[in-house]
């Protein structure tokens, strides 16, 4: 029992490594780097988020996920580049969510054990770490009166099943117990939940 337990901590600290891997590969595909003022999340506060920001949240259609980047550095190239990664970093960090959602989904109804999830999450989010998310996009950005550069990246739901069922097919030669796991087939549930975290709040 302790050895179990011990190795699932092993495997949570892996995919937690991963999780952080995968934001930094985000970033790097748009060719960002420096420091910044301000930084992306999945709820953003404050009066002063531009209005175009604000809209493209509460506007998303359903199969949308909406990935928020903003920077202030020293020139509107570096501002303009890392404002686009840390978008780009968002969408990353939702789809970790929507990869331990539906792993979580698919355990309560499979025979998957506890040991098995873990390695089948790591091995997915590692892979993921590993691809340069095609199916994200800018589809706005702007500055503000401040001088804060901002970014609305979308990425669709399709594209999101896409990438995860092409993680998850290397997964399944490490973890063959999940041989029958279908992003697409438990993505919808995932996917609202996702959504409800993205919120644009004011003060």
């Amino acid at each position: 029992m302790k050895r179990e337990k011990k190795l699932e901590r092993k495997l949570r600290g892996k995919i937690a490594a991963a999780v952080v891997m995968l934001a930094l590969i985000a970033s790097c595909a748009t060719g960002g780097g420096g420091s910044s003022s301000a930084s992306s999340g999945r709820t953003i506060r404050g009066g002063n988020v531009p209005q175009f920001v604000r809209d493209a949240v509460k506007n998303a259609s359903e199969d949308m996920l909406v990935g928020i980047g903003t920077a202030r550095l020293a020139t509107l190239s570096q501002s303009r580049t890392m404002s686009a990664a840390r978008g780009r970093a968002e969408i990353a960090r939702q789809l970790d969510t929507l990869i331990k959602d539906m792993i979580r989904d698919y355990q309560a109804s499979s025979e998957l054990d506890s040991k098995s999830a873990l390695a089948f999450a790591e091995t997915i989010t590692v892979s993921l770490s590993q691809s340069r998310l095609q199916g994200a996009s800018v589809v706005n950005e702007d500055m503000d009166k401040s001088g804060n550069y901002w970014t609305v990246v979308q990425m669709s739901k399709e594209d999101a099943a896409k990438e995860i069922n092409q993680a998850s097919a290397q997964a399944k030669l490490k973890v063959p117990a999940a041989a029958s796991f279908d992003a697409e087939a438990r993505m919808n549930a995932a996917f609202d939940a996702v959504k409800k975290d993205m919120q644009v709040m004011d003060k």
